[in-house]
């Protein structure tokens, strides 16, 4: 299974590849059909995964506290309810309510048949054959980002710009905890992993003072880990600046944007060039490249990011690496104008909720669920 991680945007300046596409992706091949909407109190960023047979979708924010313009110093509440979407036949039932709020966008992986949620210093544990939580005994420093890597689960530790903690692994087989041999990256921020065939792949920024400020741009480095003698390999520079979705399809890894940075500051920029943030990295090789044949980034559509088997969703497009093909994913009329999370159920992307524009929550969040077939 292709594996997602998401990069904050680490640059300034950010504007898009304008001209770069050799021509505009084709969007009539997606079909949209709009399913049921999630049958719990609006809300905005469930949690969402693919078990294989039902995609789940829990918590969310709910609460009014915070206006949707307004930046407040406390969050909204946040919901402990959740439901699961049979998508062959477009019907919803209730599952048990998790032992804690979840907020939105928490970080979650799915490992077998449990789906861990980190929530504060916490990991909820939901069982998903059973349909219930537990919360695991051991507390989790908020920086850490659970990812699932195979039948193990590996928590990395996002920055060291606080200070350096290991990263962890635990087998939800034994509930045993073990540490990731030490990387060779050194210290670092933006730290995330990936799942791929030949090993877990660590992406970095380094850490240095005011990183991507001046004619330097602060360049993502990884290194891979061999699961069987836990050495790492690293690769040469990447060239890129670090994509929102990282993806892992088979041997490569994909960085999926099509924004560049020139650093900010006036023309030409802090760098004087435009530097791209998405890229691929091919595991095998060590070689880093250009996403292939990127089409016009203004003839994109509705901005879904999802990452799966063979496809990867992100800045209004679908990208098979495969066959490098593009292909426009429209917003379907009606919808929200920004999509909320998604999931790919095998080949059919799944929207759950989305967000207007507006001044209130009523306003704005919306149950709306969409499911497309791409091709």
């Amino acid at each position: 299974m292709a594996r997602l991680a998401l990069l904050p945007a680490v640059a300034l300046g950010l504007t898009l590849l304008a001209g770069c596409g050799e021509q505009p992706a084709e969007a009539g091949a997606v079909r949209w059909e709009r399913l049921p909407d999630l049958p719990l109190a609006e809300r905005e960023g469930p949690v969402v995964a693919w078990t294989g047979e039902v995609v789940l979708a829990v918590g969310g924010d709910t609460g009014e506290e915070c206006p949707p313009t307004a930046d407040c110093e406390q969050p909204n509440a946040a919901a402990t309810d959740g439901a699961a979407l049979d998508p062959a036949t477009g019907t919803w039932r209730a599952i048990a309510d998790a032992p804690r709020p979840v907020p939105a966008y928490s970080s979650s992986a799915l490992v077998g048949d449990e789906l861990f949620v980190h929530v504060d210093r916490a990991l909820l544990v939901y069982d998903t054959v059973r349909d219930r939580w537990r919360v695991l005994p051991r507390r989790v420093d908020g920086w850490y980002r659970p990812v699932a890597d195979g039948d193990r689960l590996v928590l990395v530790h996002g920055s060291d710009e606080q200070r350096s903690r290991p990263d962890l692994v635990l087998d939800p087989a034994t509930g045993r905890w073990a540490r990731l041999p030490d990387d060779p990256l050194g210290p670092s921020f933006d730290r995330t992993v990936v799942s791929t065939p030949p090993g877990l792949l660590l992406g970095a920024h380094d850490l240095v003072d005011s990183p991507g400020a001046g004619a330097d741009p602060s360049y993502l480095r990884a290194a891979l880990l061999d699961r069987e003698t836990g050495e790492w390999r690293t690769f040469g520079p990447s060239g890129q600046l670090g994509a929102p979705v990282w993806a892992a399809v088979g041997d490569r890894v994909v960085g999926l944007s099509l924004e560049t940075s020139d650093g900010g500051g006036p023309e030409p920029g802090d760098y004087g060039r435009d530097v791209p943030l998405g890229g691929r990295l091919d595991l095998v090789s060590g070689k880093w490249s250009a996403l292939p044949s990127a089409p016009d980034p203004e003839s994109g559509g509705w901005p879904v990011l999802a990452a799966g088997e063979h496809l990867v969703a992100a800045s209004g497009f679908v990208y098979d690496d495969a066959s490098a093909a593009w292909t426009t994913l429209p917003r379907p009329d009606g919808a929200a104008d920004v999509a909320g999370p998604a999931v790919w159920a095998d080949e059919r992307l799944v929207v759950v909720t989305g967000r207007d524009r507006g001044d209130t929550h009523a306003e704005t969040r919306s149950n709306e669920v969409w499911i497309a077939t791409v091709g």
